[in-house]
């Protein structure tokens, strides 16, 4: 689209068009954002245009101050100066004197009044701006190693944060229609269906890409390499920062990229695998000893150590309690006939 030639745009249309939507969201280029500047300081209509397509977008709003009436500014004006004039009428000043100081105070008045109507202008520029940055204030929810927490939505949905995780979300994000949230780390998704395909419902952005859902259950796990999401049911949309990498994944499906590769890997999994840890079980299905090992590090912030290099070549099948670490190395050394002990901060598995 090309803004600045565009002169008969809807709020609708605006509100619709990818371009104006990623530019409202601060992810376009600098040449892009600069022709949607141009469009929207080209007159006023089209600010107003721009400023109830953003609220539709992202649910912003604002307050316009009321600016002084120009015609009401000069009446006064005109009254002070009459008034001023009948007081100085019996003072001994010459017709020329009188003449040039009605025009001083003319031009004073005239300045006065420019600089009350700027600063209306600035004021309601200022209180729009102070506006934006505090809507737009981010929230960040952390966990420690063997923690996790829950944020509940407004419309039902869920997000269940990992141990040693972060996630970033913007102040007004539930009032969005699409929210938009950052993950370093892993975290759990169940998101309600919605009834409109216009805009996905949320949108999970990792350092490698994004997910957009329109609703589902599913994990995204940063901790490797890459980023891995877990499609259990529903639909995910997985967009990496090269603009022509996309794959759409179906349930049972478990997508890794990262942005140092081109390329997006799907494989069938078996979800459950990799999103029973918020329930208090760990669910394995063939699964390495290695993945175990993994989980076991970066929940609860030990360092394993296996004196049997054997072991490392177990696959794993069943489930184990996960409630805490001691019931977890209590539950695995039961059910895989292993010897697990703990020295400090280490964990020593052996046969």
């Amino acid at each position: 689209m090309q803004p600045v030639k565009d002169r008969n745009l809807t709020v609708e249309q605006l509100a619709d068009d990818p371009s104006f939507i990623h530019w409202i969201e601060g992810e376009v280029d600098r040449r892009e954002a600069a022709r949607w500047n141009r469009w929207v300081q080209k007159n006023e209509q089209n600010r107003r245009l721009a400023i109830k397509a953003q609220q539709m977008i992202t649910g912003f709003s604002f307050r316009e101050p009321k600016l002084p009436r120009i015609q009401d500014e000069w009446n006064n004006i005109r009254r002070t100066i009459e008034n001023g004039n009948r007081k100085k009428a019996e003072a001994p000043h010459s017709d020329t004197a009188k003449k040039i100081d009605v025009v001083s105070m003319l031009f004073k008045a005239a300045a006065v009044l420019a600089v009350g109507i700027i600063a209306g202008v600035s004021a309601y520029m200022y209180q729009e701006s102070t506006q934006v940055q505090e809507e737009v204030a981010t929230h960040t929810v952390t966990t420690e190693y063997g923690q996790t927490k829950t944020i509940k939505l407004s419309d039902g949905s869920q997000v269940i944060l990992a141990a040693h995780s972060r996630l970033t979300y913007k102040e007004n994000w539930l009032e969005q229609p699409t929210r938009r949230l950052s993950l370093e780390g892993e975290a759990f998704f169940a998101v309600a269906p919605q009834t409109t395909e216009v805009h996905p419902k949320l949108v999970v952005k990792t350092q490698d890409g994004t997910a957009s859902v329109w609703g589902t259950r599913f994990t995204v796990d940063t901790f490797g390499p890459g980023t891995r999401v877990v499609l259990e049911e529903g639909e995910v949309q997985i967009d990496t920062r090269r603009k022509d990498k996309k794959v759409t994944m179906e349930p049972g499906e478990m997508a890794t990229f990262s942005n140092s590769s081109q390329q997006i890997q799907v494989e069938k999994v078996n979800p459950r695998v990799y999103t029973s840890w918020f329930t208090n079980e760990l669910i394995f299905d063939n699964t390495p000893f290695p993945t175990l090992i993994n989980r076991i590090e970066r929940t609860y912030g030990v360092k394993v150590v296996v004196r049997d290099s054997i072991i490392l070549q177990k696959n794993l099948s069943g489930s184990v309690d996960f409630q805490s670490l001691e019931s977890l190395t209590d539950a695995v050394a039961k059910l895989f006939k292993l010897k697990i002990e703990r020295a400090g901060e280490t964990l020593i598995i052996k046969q």
